[in-house]
């Protein structure tokens, strides 16, 4: 029976100092093995780490829509920007930002691509939600109503149909009819619908009587003899209409994952900004546009309204407060900047990420 012997046995410290010829034979067999396995080992352990940093990270976003106002959420989707910048974006489409906001408190949705009311009316209420971006700082809706009516006085006693109450389509429905006169749900019936597809559908088959819609739903509506009573955007009403937001905790615990996403979101608003064909192309198949009048609008009426520089609108802001103030009196005395943390906005703008986009 062989005998077996410890590694030590075989090569001590007498038997190195003075080895045999098959004695050498061995101990650099053995000094060979290992140093190639641990090559190995190395070699695999690099490949494995490489491959984790290479692979995009994991993120769901919520959007309070399909529409031209939040197709901002998307272009970078859609042209690979998000993934450039370290993030695998699972895009996931609510009807209207107050459900958005729940999911994004609730942890399962980490960043939101919504209107800035229902931001404010969720901090207000207590959440730790905060407006990183703020992309597009005036109302871009216009009223559109039924093919009878002409006027803003003609809606006394009919419907208007919005989202939700509480949210940006509410809130520009409110103050559009109260500029002509009118008192909301006395003079005229507020109906929540949903979303712009859902509204426009109720335009169309008569169960209200106006909505408040965007590119490219009014301009469509116009193409069919529906009639546009104002467009808010000609107003210039400083307003937080569109933002990036999300909540303290998630800033403080991933901020690399945030900055990710707001690289991709900033390189997004400049392929908007510069290239025009390929975000017509996006839009066109999201939006599902096929008239090219309709298409060549509505990428012209947000390319309008984007901001190169996505800071939000302190005045817009306080706007807001003001009327969540009626409703809720927590609001009253709020500054807009207890709503906004624009700590990664600054640090890219600063350190010149954003100008070198529009310099290549």
């Amino acid at each position: 029976m062989p005998v077996l012997r410890k590694f030590s046995e075989i090569v001590s410290p007498d038997t190195l100092s003075s080895p045999s010829a098959r004695e050498h034979e061995i101990t650099m067999n053995i000094r060979h093995s290992l140093a190639a396995s641990l090559s190995v080992i190395l070699v695999l352990g690099f490949a494995g780490f490489a491959r984790s940093q290479d692979k995009p990270e994991k993120i769901i976003v919520g959007v309070a829509g399909l529409s031209g106002p939040l197709a901002h959420a998307f272009i970078p989707k859609d042209s690979g920007l998000y993934e450039k910048y370290g993030l695998d974006v699972d895009l996931v489409f609510f009807q209207g930002g107050s459900q958005l906001i729940q999911a994004t408190v609730a942890g399962s949705v980490k960043i939101a691509v919504t209107a800035g009311p229902e931001v404010v009316n969720a901090r207000v209420g207590g959440s730790d939600m905060a407006i990183i971006l703020g992309y597009m700082n005036t109302l871009p809706y216009s009223i559109v109503t039924s093919k009878n009516v002409t006027k803003f006085e003609q809606l006394k006693g009919k419907s208007a149909a919005i989202s939700r109450f509480g949210t940006t389509s509410d809130l520009a429905m409110r103050y559009a009819l109260e500029k002509n006169g009118l008192a909301p749900n006395k003079d005229v019936t507020i109906v929540q619908l949903g979303d712009q597809t859902t509204r426009f559908a109720g335009l169309t088959g008569g169960s209200v009587h106006a909505t408040v819609i965007s590119p490219p739903f009014d301009i469509t509506a116009r193409k069919l003899g529906y009639n546009i009573l104002a467009d808010m955007a000609d107003l210039g009403l400083p307003y937080q209409h569109e933002t990036v937001a999300t909540t303290e905790r998630f800033l403080k615990e991933r901020p690399e994952t945030a900055r990710k996403f707001v690289r991709g979101f900033l390189a997004g608003i400049h392929l908007w900004m510069t290239d025009e064909k390929r975000t017509k192309e996006i839009l066109a198949k999201r939006l599902k546009i096929n008239d090219p009048e309709i298409l060549a609008e509505t990428y012209a009426a947000y390319k309008k309204l984007t901001e190169k520089k996505p800071y939000p609108t302190l005045k817009g802001i306080e706007f807001q407060i003001e009327d969540v103030a009626k409703k809720n009196p927590k609001a009253k005395g709020m500054k807009p900047e207890e709503f906004i943390n624009i700590t990664l906005l600054k640090e890219l703008d600063q350190n010149g990420f954003i100008d070198s986009l529009y310099k290549k």
